[in-house]
């Protein structure tokens, strides 16, 4: 049985009645005795609304043990000591009432943060006359925030001298200090070049994504609390635990830890934050077996329908037997140019570089290629200096979601067709690949090399592989048969 669980229309809250000998001891945020707390968990599913009602169980415990040991350690000496504390609680009271003047300008603060935000990404000269008023009142408003340090001084002084932690309501309460924009703290991060351009448009979204569960983008008020609402409702949304610690807190973190830097926050509260979720369930191994390998490879070598266009069907032909023997990554190769194929001291090798594409190290190498493609006329396809791509039509795609990007998502159907069921029907080969480097007994270090994976030392980060060495270390591989 959850106590503490509320049903209101179709959603869940969390609620907690003041006890009855702390009655009148808190206060709301318009200064009056607080009867109860009530927050939304954000979930019409009861399951979920259980998992996310316990921290504000444990929350709310604290705050009645901690003002029970208060009150019974903090009696006045004197009528004098008295009257002062009366003072203090009706500063709070008022710094209370100002504060809850100031969420509402807030709220609406982030509405225009939001259009202010996505109208700069074109001219400001395109700004109709309503949305540059609109971008005016942000920037007055933005200055309601200073008014709210002395009152929260105020605060935190009384709190202080009762001994009372004070507890976070459904709308946070500001910390001193200037308001900053989440958003406008990643784009810096983006600026300064630390994330590639790939990775900078989808960690854009994850930034939107909290301040959308936050309902406002001031990274000075945001609480490790909050933080962990976001992923818990991330989790309750679906997502795998890997997912968001890997796609999600990566590009907050880089926001706050702009804010951090420059001082402009005492804390980082996505610091060290963890994630809690279920453990991701395994039903097989990621890469491909012997036979959906075979499978993959054969529908490879088949004639391709005739309504595909060339480049597509080429794709189709040569891209899982790339996949195969290098191990690369799927759009390491669906991007790859004419010019790309080359040789270098009677060893042909593809040059995977970021003048192609994306490359998720940022840094070229070059994979030598096994005898089998080139038997198979793999090589026909090198041209000197022709930048023209191999498997899809030059100038096709766009920024979001580039043409090399399609083309591989455009295969991984295919392959689902072919009745193959790894969970990532691309990916799937790398895993193979690594499988099969070991059975070769491929060293580790030369394994890391081909594939693009880092180091685990900081030794293997000196020197180089020379081009020999690998090619020898691919003729290791056994061939495909199909």
């Amino acid at each position: 049985m959850c106590t503490y669980l509320n049903k209101t229309n179709a959603t869940y809250y969390f609620r907690r009645p003041v006890p009855d000998d702390l009655a009148g001891y808190f206060t709301t945020k318009t200064g009056k005795p607080r009867t109860e707390w009530k927050f939304s968990l954000g979930t019409k599913d009861r399951e979920t609304a259980k998992r996310l009602l316990r921290p504000h169980e444990v929350e709310t415990d604290k705050l009645i043990d901690d003002a029970r040991l208060a009150r019974s350690l903090s009696t006045p000496s004197s009528p004098e000591e008295e009257a002062e504390w009366q003072r203090e609680r009706e500063e709070q009271a008022a710094a209370h009432t100002l504060a809850e003047e100031s969420r509402m300008r807030r709220d609406a603060r982030s509405d225009l943060r939001m259009a202010w935000r996505i109208r700069r990404r074109t001219s400001t000269a395109m700004l109709r006359p309503e949305e540059a008023a609109a971008v005016d009142l942000l920037r007055e408003q933005d200055a309601e925030i200073a008014k709210l340090r002395d009152a929260l001084a105020v605060m935190e002084r009384g709190n202080q001298r009762l001994g009372i932690t004070a507890l976070a309501s459904d709308e946070e309460m500001p910390q001193s200090g200037s308001a900053l924009a989440l958003g406008a703290l990643y784009e810096r991060y983006v600026q300064s070049g630390a994330a590639n351009p790939k990775t900078a448009r989808k960690w854009r979204s994850r930034v939107e994504s909290l301040i959308e569960h936050l309902g406002h983008d001031d990274a000075s008020i945001v609480t490790r609390a909050d933080l962990n609402g976001w992923t818990a409702a991330l989790i309750a949304k679906g997502l795998a635990k890997k997912t968001v610690v890997d796609g999600y807190l990566p590009a907050v973190r880089a926001a706050f830890g702009i804010a951090y830097d420059d001082g402009a926050i005492r804390t980082n509260p996505a610091a060290g934050l963890k994630v809690r979720g279920p453990k991701a369930v395994k039903l097989r191994e990621r890469e491909h077996s012997d036979e959906e390998a075979a499978t993959i490879l054969k529908a490879a070598l088949d004639p391709q329908p005739e309504r595909l266009a060339d480049h597509h069907a080429r794709a189709r032909r040569w891209v899982p037997w790339l996949c195969a023997y290098t191990g690369a990554r799927v759009g390491e190769l669906t991007q790859l140019r004419a010019m790309d194929i080359q040789q270098e001291g009677g060893i042909w090798y593809l040059h995977l570089t970021p003048e192609a594409g994306s490359i998720k190290t940022n840094e070229a190498r070059k994979v030598p290629l096994h005898s089998h493609l080139i038997e198979q006329g793999f090589t026909d396809l090198a041209k000197a200096g022709d930048a023209t791509p191999l498997f899809h039509r030059e100038g096709a795609g766009n920024d979001i979601n580039p043409a090399s990007k399609v083309r591989a998502a455009d295969l991984a159907k295919w392959i689902k067709t072919l009745g193959v069921e790894t969970p990532q029907p691309n990916h799937g080969w790398r895993h193979r690949f690594k499988t099969m480097c070991r059975v070769a007994e491929i060293p580790e270090h030369l394994m890391d090399a081909l594939q693009g994976h880092a180091p685990r030392h900081e030794g293997g980060k000196y020197g180089s592989n020379p081009l020999v060495t690998l090619r020898d270390a691919v003729e290791k591989l056994p061939r495909f048969k199909v």
